[in-house]
């Protein structure tokens, strides 16, 4: 199996010090618990820093492509949004860029979305918690598994002190953790990674 998460910096991990962000530390927790899946699982983290809706769109089928391996099955968990108020996206061409990415994606393997999580800032929160609704709104809709950041880390106040501690988007290695303890519940997830 080859796993490929793909979004912007808060897929990326940036502000982690232990340079694990959630998708490092999900990989930890899977391989802990079967060492023998270093060898039958390969989990790529594809998340860059700024990448909005738009920019995700052209570049995920390239780099999953190239990360194709023969007789291997193929998984995508996507997670954006949160670089889309910075690129100025219009909310239309996001929720195209999402239902076209999650439309190709679900024809060529198992595929999750995840919807952004809040920002320390109230305005970009409000935006980021509209669109997470409404992408999360497509995901019910092609019967794609999505998981809510929103909600959960909003009323936390570890996670939303990280965030004030850092550049206001970014958690430290706490909120990361908080990230992945969140989705190591989260069934499609503990079923995709064996958790």
């Amino acid at each position: 199996m080859v796993i490929c998460f793909l979004g912007d910096s808060l897929t990326q991990g940036i502000g982690d010090t232990c340079a694990l962000g959630w998708v490092g530390r999900l990989a930890r927790a899977s391989f802990a618990l079967d060492p023998s899946r270093v060898t039958t699982q390969t989990i790529y983290n594809l998340g860059l820093r700024g990448d909005s809706s738009q920019r995700i769109a052209e570049r995920w089928r390239t780099g999953t492509d190239r990360r194709r391996r023969p007789g291997e099955n193929m998984a995508f968990v996507f997670s954006f949004g949160a670089a889309d108020g910075l690129h100025s996206v219009p909310r239309a061409d996001s929720l195209a860029n999402t239902r076209a990415i999650l439309v190709e994606a679900a024809g060529l393997g198992t595929t999750l979305f995840i919807s952004p999580p809040p920002a320390h800032e109230a305005d970009w929160t409000t935006a980021i918690l509209e669109l997470g609704a409404a992408q999360r709104e497509i995901c019910l809709e092609l019967g794609v598994p999505s998981f809510d950041f929103h909600a959960p880390l909003k009323v936390s106040a570890a996670y939303m002190a990280s965030l004030a501690a850092g550049d206001g988007i970014h958690p430290g290695a706490a909120g990361y953790e908080e990230m992945a303890a969140l989705l190591k519940g989260w069934q499609p997830m503990r079923e995709l990674l064996g958790l």
